[in-house]
């Protein structure tokens, strides 16, 4: 016997089974321990294939169900008294017990011998009735088949006749199935024809529209109300999201399916959630629409799970589903380190440091926990799971020992002295079993104190030496909370609760006031609700007792024994709840979020300030510091004062720390928005995880108008308290002089009162702080509007440092009268014409006017020049003596001869410098008034050679020489002819 459909029956907490036996059965859903079958119809003609429920809104007795059949059929089953049976009972002899079960007999049904059931039928269809919908809108029956012919038909109900009035469609190929929108009034068929058509009910001859893409049949469509939009999946397990209004497709999923062969396929969107739920034969798809945000930035690619603070290294540790862990720097939010497939395909659901904290753990989804170090290597593998996949909550290190929580009613403990092997098993917990359910959180309180926290809200204290469970604090437990918590509800209502969301009552319960007019009274009345309203309107109430984390308050260690609350445990629905483990006590209880799931929530180290997380991302900072610091006689269920909420995450908060860096307390957030962010206690965000400008961590200066209103309630309360003093004195105010006393007039006391005079000294001997004003009001930007003198680094009178003195710009002097420069005046003085100076001869300085100090020739010149000097002036000596005595001999010759032995001797000295491979320098020294008379003639001499040589002769015998001595360097000469 298999079944075929299924239909929930919402308002009675019932459901209804079809089986392929042609029958129908309806269990009570009532029962957490089993299902009890209360009615059964039988005897049908064929087999159901679908069923679809509907109750009336305005009538709640009223309800129907559709039934639709392999033979064509379709049954409507019109129920008048849901609340108080489906089906007649019968009746029972007296002395017999009467049957849990009720069998009807669908023939008498059909007949209507049952009063608060009539049935009404029609077979519109030839083949086998696919889908079946009740249309309160169109107050009509909605059916399809795979055939051509009456594919789609509307069945609509006449008064006292058993048979429906039939409208009918014909489409090619026939309908898989179909989806109504009552806001557009339109129906959506999944053609086998690979087609996605829009029909009005009113028209038959033809869609609206027809949308293609699909290439293959269409399996399944449902209509998205809120978006007007249409989801449809075909055969080949492609899922397309249509636009209604445009009827174009904007996004086409495939891939992502599980393969295998022909599979039986079932789709569900679920609106208010925006989840779509696919199933394949034994397995189910879960896909979720989130709303996209544009320029968001990551942590992770997937949902980050945990985050956890290493004060050691001073960096944050983030693991999420995708197996993969990160290593962040706190002071600057970089990346530092990145570990990839830590578990394989498995999620990671915590994580834990060890006690030196240079190592951390990972728990995963596989039953397995690993031990890293920060360079990336596994030291050891912990079979937590023993082999099967279990969801591990929480890791908890001791100093001797490890626990692991969260799939089971024992604590599974791995020993240090284990470690030594990398695959550990683990060890026997000496106290055994303590938990009637799942523990899912626990804490540990030095030196040997340990609180465990399961699904059923149980808290079990140990002592961890022992292993031995001392207490057991079971006041919202759920075993006994039925008959405690209805007869808590009672005394609970009648005491108001303040919101925490009031804006009035925060500050005064921050500020410890009291109220003390008819205004704050009436106010108060207006901010006080149930504190239990949320848990009667809850669904279920087993939400209200689930614990998922539990915090010792280590400062409240040595209260304790005085009644005050020493532990704060938060979990399902909202709830926070203080206990008190000395005395197995729970002190308060209060709604810290409402209309939510679980919460999540992290203690300061000082236990001043309680940061709370719920499932929509939001974030709530309490102040705890004078919480429940007594015992009192009754339940408390005051909040405590709201110190500052927002919303840093569009999704659930997963995980929540609180650390301190640089005189600031800071909060980390780890989310299924797949980012890991960090605030301040104020509220205040210093970045995200993985974003590209680097943040620097100050510390947190409070706003001017925060202090200056702080300082308000400071001196308001002070003037309270001083007027408090002074209420019990009698006044005579019919003695005061006229307006001495109006009660409008605000009247200070800060110069009249020893107060107000001490607190002004107080003040007077502090540091100025210097906060910095808005930005409008800055004197450099609105002097030319007030006229005032700029101040600050723009000042006239301020004398600048050194990075400010390019932002000093002075007033330009005044111009005067400009004077003519000389040169303008006086041009003869420094130009003179060209024509003038073309006339006089320039002449050259004389070395004897600028040579001021004799060298020495052998101290300057290398030895190799000097000897090929002086070998010069031998050869130049000899050759002048020979031309001498040659002259006085022959007497006056031709004076081509003459110039043809002055070629002769000019190319015997070039000869002479060819053959040296070192560099000559021939300064032949001749006296002016002994300068033979061939160089006379040459330099006066009409010859072409002669010529050529007279301009270098002439410009060195031009300049004014030395009396005695004329040097001539004949190297220069040679190589310039």
């Amino acid at each position: 016997m298999w079944v075929t459909t299924f239909a929930v029956l919402q308002n009675i907490n019932k459901i209804a089974l079809a089986f392929t036996s042609k029958e129908i059965a309806f269990y009570d859903l009532s029962s957490k321990l089993e299902f009890n079958c209360q009615y059964k119809v039988t005897g049908l003609e064929h087999t159901p294939l679908s069923l679809d429920y509907w109750s009336d809104p305005e009538n709640a007795n009223q309800a129907t169900m559709v039934l639709g059949d392999t033979g064509g059929f379709v049954y409507a089953f019109l129920f008048q008294s849901v609340n108080i049976s489906l089906f007649d009972r019968p009746h029972q002899p007296a002395g017999e017990s009467q049957e849990q079960t009720i069998m009807v007999d669908f023939k008498k049904l059909h007949k209507g011998k049952f009063k608060n059931c009539r049935l009404v039928k029609h077979n519109g269809h030839k083949d086998w009735t696919r889908q079946v919908k009740y249309a309160d809108h169109l107050e009509c029956f909605i059916s399809c088949a795979t055939t051509y012919e009456n594919a789609l038909v509307l069945g609509w109900i006449e008064k006292a006749k058993q048979k429906m009035k039939l409208t009918t469609f014909n489409i090619t190929q026939g309908v898989n199935s179909f989806d109504y929108h009552s806001a557009v009034n339109l129906i959506a068929t999944s053609g086998v024809d690979h087609h996605v058509c829009l029909w009005n009910p009113y028209v038959i001859s033809k869609p609206v529209g027809v949308l293609r893409g699909h290439m293959a049949p269409v399996l399944h469509v449902q209509f998205n109300a809120l978006r007007m939009q249409l989801v449809s999946f075909s055969k080949d397990k492609v899922l397309r999201v249509w636009d209604v209004q445009l009827q174009v497709c904007l996004q086409r999923m495939a891939g992502m399916f599980p393969k295998g062969p022909e599979m039986a396929t079932s789709m569900f969107f679920h609106e208010d959630r925006n989840r779509l739920f696919v199933t394949f034969n034994y397995q189910l798809t879960l896909l979720e629409m989130k709303p996209e945000v544009k320029d968001r930035t990551l942590s992770h690619e997937k949902p980050v799970t945990c985050a956890i603070y290493n004060s050691t290294y001073n960096q944050v540790v983030s693991a999420c589903q995708g197996s993969t862990v990160i290593v962040w720097m706190l002071d600057t939010g970089q990346k530092a380190k990145q570990f990839l497939n830590c578990h394989g395909n498995s999620e990671i659901t915590t994580l834990a440091f060890d006690q030196s904290e240079t190592r951390f753990m990972t728990g995963s989804t596989d039953g397995t926990v690993k031990i890293w170090d920060f360079n990336g290597h596994c030291h050891n593998m912990l079979n937590a799971g023993m082999g099967t996949a279990v969801d591990i909550y929480q890791l908890l290190t001791l100093k001797r020992s490890m626990l692991i929580l969260g799939w089971d009613r024992y604590i599974t403990v791995f020993r240090n002295q284990q470690l030594n092997q990398f695959h550990v098993e683990p060890s026997d917990w000496k106290g055994g079993q303590e938990h009637q359910d799942d523990i899912l959180c626990a804490s540990f309180q030095p030196p040997s104190t340990l609180a465990t926290a399961s699904y059923d809200g149980e808290i079990v204290i140990w002592n961890t030496n022992s292993e031995v469970a001392s207490k057991h604090l079971r006041e919202r437990f759920l075993k006994k909370s039925m008959r405690s918590r209805e007869k808590t509800r009672l005394t609970l209502k009648s005491e108001p609760t303040f919101l925490s969301t009031s804006k009035f009552t925060s500050q005064s319960n921050r500020r410890g006031s009291k109220f003390t007019n008819q205004d704050d009274v009436q106010l108060l009345r207006q901010n006080t609700r149930p504190v239990s309203s949320l848990s009667e309107e809850s669904v279920d109430e087993q939400n209200d007792y689930i614990i998922t984390r539990v915090a010792f308050l280590e400062s409240r260690k040595n209260s304790s024994a005085a009644g005050g609350a020493n532990l704060v445990s938060c979990g399902g629905n909202g709830w926070v709840r203080f206990w008190n483990s000395s005395k197995n006590k729970l002190i308060a209880e209060f709604i810290a979020h409402q209309h939510v799931g679980l919460l999540v929530m992290a203690v300061s180290e000082d236990n001043h300030f309680l940061v709370t997380g719920d499932n929509d991302g939001t974030l709530k900072v309490w102040n705890i510091q004078e919480y429940c610091l007594r015992e009192s006689e009754s339940l408390v269920t005051q909040p405590p004062p709201l110190a500052a909420s927002w919303q840093p995450h569009v999704d659930m908060i997963n995980h929540i720390t609180l650390c301190e860096r640089n005189d600031r307390l800071l909060i980390i957030t780890a989310s299924l928005d797949c980012s890991v962010q960090l605030w301040d206690i104020y509220g205040n965000q210093i970045g995200v995880f993985g974003q590209e400008d680097h943040w620097k961590i100050e510390p947190y200066v409070p706003p001017q108008d925060e202090q200056n209103q702080n300082d308000d309630e400071m001196g308001n309360s002070d003037s309270c308290d001083s007027a408090d003093d002074m209420g019990g004195m009698d006044v005579d105010y019919d003695s005061l002089p006229e307006g001495f006393f109006e009660p409008l007039t605000k009247v200070s006391t800060w110069g009249k009162t020893r107060l107000g005079k001490g607190y002004q000294e107080v003040r007077s001997r502090k540091r100025e702080r210097k906060q910095p004003g808005t930005i409008p009001d800055l004197p450099y930007l609105t002097s030319e509007r007030t006229g005032q003198t700029p101040a600050g680094p723009y000042g006239e009178n301020h004398v600048p440092v050194l990075w400010t003195q390019a932002l000093i710009v002075n007033e330009l002097d005044t111009v005067g009268t400009l004077k003519r420069p000389d040169f303008v005046v006086h041009p003869h003085r420094y130009f003179r014409n060209n024509e003038e100076e073309g006339k006089q001869d320039t002449k050259l300085p004389s070395i004897a006017d600028e040579l001021k100090t004799a060298f020495d020739e052998r101290s300057l010149f290398p030895k190799y020049i000097l000897e090929f000097e002086a070998k010069m002036k031998t050869l130049h000596k000899g050759e002048i003596e020979g031309a001498l005595n040659t002259q006085k001999k022959d007497g006056q010759r031709s004076k081509s001869r003459t110039w043809s032995n002055n070629t002769n001797f000019t190319s015997s000295v070039a000869s002479i410098q060819k053959s040296s491979t070192k560099p000559a320098r021939l300064t032949p020294i001749l006296e002016k008034q002994k300068m033979p008379s061939r160089v006379n003639e040459m330099l006066h001499s009409t010859d072409d050679n002669a010529k050529k040589l007279q301009p270098l002769f002439q410009g060195r015998l031009s300049a004014p020489r030395p009396s005695k001595v004329f040097a001539i360097n004949m190297e220069d000469l040679i190589y310039e002819y």
